[in-house]
């Protein structure tokens, strides 16, 4: 018997390839990464675009780029977002308490990139959005993050620690582009959240002043930073767990379906910061199918916690799993049921979102060879989103 069969899929014995730049002769670097430095894609020789050589400005046009953070401090869970297409940029942040299973939710939408700078990539570089109701700005460095935003309930500042081994991963998608994407998991290591006197979180209290939460080491994040030419209409689902598991032990997971389309797989766990890189899946969410393919009748509209919660199809469970045909030594069969759901419909004609990302408990099996990690609800996210762009 090869021995060698029975290590672990990880970063330390799979020897990736660490990039000094994704685009390399004018095209991008197809594959699974120990680290990419430089995104630097207006060098990407665009035939793939369109048939005719491009100028930077047009392919700076037609690239999408977006960056999630989840942050998880007991009862406290806040995530947010900065996304462009460049026909419009969007930023949201929400906070979750887990003790209340109250939801507060603050969004922004800009034309263009009007107030909203771009510069260098998630490896090293900054991205900043201002708008009179949210405003939010992400420095990147090889060692850390940090986070300044500000919106009308709250206000976060952070740093925070990077991953040794994070999951960077580049595929092409569909005949003409490629999609570069980062995750990893971070661990604060300064910072507070100010829950602010108009939220719905502060105490009623008359002479009372904004709430104050200081982050620790105990506080965990996670990091998704995607750019990339992607299909017109896009729909992926999308399973992302920040947890401590009942050991002790800081547990991420992240599982897609629907952006990579070549095999590769963007889908791994962190077991105390150590990756374990997981094959495909498939997600099992019952009328999905039938509410994504008909973008034609969107309506511009942001539904509410309580008329969501009220829709018994709506918090089925999903089933999120792996079907083992005898080359993988993984196992993955999760049940998600659904709590509360930030929920965004936008139609503009040339571009167009279904975006849900649901807050619930995960229960189930991950088998990683001999390691077994079972969940027993286990709170994390769910999405499901259809674009056009």
């Amino acid at each position: 018997m090869n021995k060698s069969h029975d290590k672990p899929y990880t970063a330390a014995n799979l020897k990736l390839a660490n990039l000094e730049y994704l685009i390399q002769n004018g095209q991008p670097t197809f594959g699974v990464f120990s680290q990419v430095k430089n995104i630097n894609y207006l060098d990407y020789h665009s035939h793939l675009i369109s048939q005719k050589s491009l100028p930077n400005w047009r392919k700076e046009l037609k690239a999408n780029q977006f960056c999630f953070i989840q942050i998880l401090h007991p009862p406290y869970r806040v995530c947010l977002a900065l996304a462009t297409i460049k026909l419009a940029t969007s930023a949201f942040v929400y906070i979750y308490n887990e003790d209340t299973q109250q939801l507060e939710v603050c969004e922004a939408l800009q034309p263009l990139t009007h107030h909203t700078h771009l510069d260098g990539d998630g490896y090293q570089g900054q991205m900043a959005f201002t708008h009179t109701k949210l405003s939010v700005t992400l420095d990147f460095s090889p060692a850390q993050m940090t986070i300044a935003l500000d919106s009308q309930y709250v206000a976060i500042t952070a740093a925070l620690a990077r991953s040794a081994q994070p999951l960077a991963i580049c595929t092409p998608t569909g005949k003409r582009g490629w999609t570069f994407t980062q995750k990893e998991p971070l661990t604060a290591l300064s910072g507070h959240l100010l829950i602010k006197t108009k939220s719905k979180f502060h105490t009623d209290a008359p002479d009372a002043q904004p709430q104050k939460t200081t982050f620790t080491d105990a506080t965990i994040a996670n990091l998704d930073w995607t750019l990339g030419y992607m299909r017109h209409e896009t729909n992926w689902f999308w399973s992302c767990i920040t947890s401590y598991l009942s050991d002790g032990r800081r547990f991420l997971l992240n599982l897609s379906m629907g952006v990579n389309e070549t095999g590769a797989s963007e889908n791994a766990c962190w077991l105390d910061g150590q990756i374990f890189y997981l094959p495909p899946v498939m997600f099992a969410r019952e009328g999905s199918n039938i509410r994504s393919s008909q973008p034609d009748s969107l309506e511009p509209s942001v539904e509410s916690v309580e008329s969501v919660e009220s829709d018994a199809s709506a918090t089925k469970p999903w089933r999120i799993y792996h079907q083992n045909l005898g080359w993988s030594n993984v196992d993955i069969d999760l049940s998600f049921t659904p709590i509360t759901v930030y929920k965004k419909t936008d139609n503009f004609g040339v571009i167009a979102s279904i975006f849900e990302q649901w807050i619930g408990f995960y229960s189930g099996e991950i088998r990683i060879r001999d390691e077994v990690i079972r969940l027993d609800n286990v709170m994390g996210l769910a999405e499901d989103h259809f674009a056009k762009w």
